[in-house]
């Protein structure tokens, strides 16, 4: 098993016995201040449970993409996939989220060069970006690590509009029927609000268009960079923030938005859609939205294709 390291090569040691205690007590703290000792509790439990399963801790800690995460961000939660309610899916158990968060840094490990990982660790890395003030850039998520790993976040003049947040988990975990292999599986899909003027500016500045389309057509471009075919959309049921009164808004933004891609239902899990995303030819549109459509899809095409190349110089090769 390769030794952790950072990107610089100097070894990244696993946390002992008592940093790791340090680190668990300090986002239990966190989170009773934040959401309630209840919390708080629940994050104890989740860690105690870890810390019987030293095996997953241990293998997790020996990818050194992990490990230069935990080096690069010390207050960060080294239990997120355990200690929040949920990982990635609210349907994952305990064993599917241990296994999950090992695909993903299995999968960081083996396909992004080590010159990518300080960006992505520290403001992201610039996958976009327009005359206008808008960027879009992949970037590991902090606080809410649990709802995926990496974010792709569409920002103007420094304000977030979009975060799309994914992970890469070994197909079979999302059903019977999704086959095999690392598949990219989309978790957050979350933009300002309607009412936000950042969203005003950004319908005037790209007509007929919305900061979530952007989001999709980036990661429709780092699929493409890795030589992925298919991407998998969160139910919205599973969604790790769902929330039976805001079924409607959660159908919206997950089942609808994927389905509009070309996404069809796979496993209890999520839908999936083809890479390069899948949409209704331009001859059946009615002529006089044909000249929007096609506009609009420009765009897409053109962040897809930027992410692709800003991206693919530091992929393993």
């Amino acid at each position: 098993m390769l030794p952790s390291t950072v990107h610089d090569g100097t070894p990244a040691p696993r946390p002992n016995g008592l940093q790791l205690l340090g680190r668990i007590a300090g986002h239990a703290w966190y989170q009773t201040r934040a959401e309630g000792l209840s919390d708080g509790l629940r994050v104890l439990l989740g860690a105690g449970r870890m810390l019987g399963e030293r095996e997953v801790l241990a293998r997790l800690f020996a990818i050194p993409a992990f490990a230069r995460l935990m080096l690069t961000q010390l207050k960060a939660d080294p239990l997120f996939f355990i200690s929040h309610r949920h990982f990635l899916s609210r349907d994952f158990g305990a064993a599917e989220r241990m296994a999950s968060v090992l695909d993903h840094f299995h999968f960081e490990q083996a396909h992004f060069a080590p010159a990518l990982l300080p960006a992505l660790h520290g403001d992201g890395m610039r996958l976009w970006q327009h005359a206008a003030g808008y960027e879009i850039r992949l970037r590991a998520n902090a606080d809410t690590r649990h709802e995926g790993p990496l974010s792709l976040l569409l920002r103007h003049q420094g304000e977030t509009l979009h975060e799309l947040s994914f992970a890469w988990v070994e197909a079979t975990r999302l059903g019977a029927d999704a086959g095999s292999g690392p598949v990219l599986f989309a978790t957050r899909n979350q933009s300002v609000p309607a009412t936000a003027p950042a969203l005003t500016r950004f319908r005037a500045d790209f007509p007929q268009n919305s900061p979530a389309y952007f989001g999709l057509a980036a990661l429709n471009g780092v699929a493409c960079a890795l030589g992925q075919r298919r991407i998998v959309g969160v139910r919205d049921s599973c969604q790790i923030a769902f929330e039976p009164c805001r079924a409607a808004s959660f159908k919206r933004s997950y089942d609808d938005f994927w389905h509009g891609f070309g996404g069809r239902p796979l496993g209890r899990h999520g839908f999936e859609m083809p890479v390069p995303a899948g949409v209704a030819p331009l001859e059946q549109l009615k002529a006089k939205h044909r000249a929007r459509a096609r506009q609009r899809r420009e765009h897409w095409r053109q962040v897809a294709a930027a992410a692709e190349a800003a991206l693919s110089p530091y992929l393993r090769t």
